[in-house]
């Protein structure tokens, strides 16, 4: 099964900075143009760093251009599309999936229509920050998940060792106490006095 989201984010400041000052160049013209020229521009920046760009014409003539038609609009979001299908080559995608996951890509990022995402590039101030990238969401099965199981069965099996070493002890007994060994080791000898002293007597009668 495969599962789409919008996960991740993806900086402008993954372009080259020659693409990213060529585009920004290439956002500025645009704009002037746009006005009608640079006496009708009030203000056009580009940020080479975010691409967070604005255009505002004395004449107000930006206000005819949709979003998607904006030069920083365009390359911002087919980078972005070109992210989202290089996620779906993963391994974990399954072949049967990836064709659904490219066709997800091109639906979500459609750059150039009406439908194309809502991609935050067209800034109040130039240091405003800029959107992001939609992804798809990937399952991943984590090498430390793994890595945690076997460390967690190594500690249990030790932990049996340890309880089945504990209670070999028990089995075995516990020994006599000292005082009680030392009294029998008197007996012991009293008594082997006590017959050699009764055999002597017997070979003198």
């Amino acid at each position: 099964m495969f599962y789409f989201s919008i996960a991740g984010a993806w900086e402008t400041t993954q372009m080259v900075e020659k693409l990213r000052k060529e585009l920004c160049a290439e956002q500025v013209l645009f704009c002037t143009n746009v006005c009608g020229g640079e006496a009708f521009t009030r203000e056009a920046f580009c940020n080479t760093n975010t691409l967070g760009s604005k255009c505002q014409c004395s004449n107000g003539a930006e206000a005819a251009i949709r979003r998607y038609q904006w030069p920083v609009f365009q390359r911002v979001c087919e980078a972005q599309r070109a992210e989202c299908r290089l996620g779906c080559e993963h391994v974990n995608v399954a072949n049967g999936d990836k064709s659904a996951c490219f066709n997800s890509c091109d639906a979500r990022m459609a750059c150039g229509t009406d439908r194309a995402p809502e991609l935050k590039v067209m800034v109040q101030g130039y240091d405003d920050p800029t959107t992001g990238s939609p992804k798809p969401q990937i399952k991943i099965t984590s090498n430390n998940t793994a890595a945690a199981d076997s460390s967690n069965g190594a500690k249990d099996s030790n932990d049996k060792a340890k309880k089945d070493e504990k209670s070999g002890s028990k089995k075995k007994g516990n020994p006599l106490p000292t005082g009680t060994s030392a009294a029998s080791s008197s007996a012991a000898s009293a008594l082997s006095a006590a017959v050699l002293a009764l055999a002597v007597g017997s070979s003198l009668i």
